[in-house]
């Protein structure tokens, strides 16, 4: 097959810090792009992240206690 030139430790980037997606900054990014479709006033940006921080720590404490919702999309 084609890999039989290849050096395993070339090609693979498992547990290598070095390479690191920014899976996670574009999750972020996509997430807050859906909350702020407009720049908010400091004020609404305020109590908006502040509403969901409440509603991720009431989705941790449900989950704790066995109680799972589905999220509504």
């Amino acid at each position: 097959t084609y890999l039989f030139g290849y050096d395993m430790k070339s090609w693979n980037y498992y547990n290598n810090i070095e390479h690191i997606t920014n899976n996670a900054s574009e999750s972020l990014n996509n997430s807050l792009n859906k909350l702020f479709p407009m720049k908010p006033n400091f004020y609404e940006l305020i109590n908006k992240l502040k509403e969901q921080e409440h509603l991720s720590y009431y989705d941790y404490q449900m989950k704790i206690k066995g109680i799972w919702r589905m999220k509504k999309k």
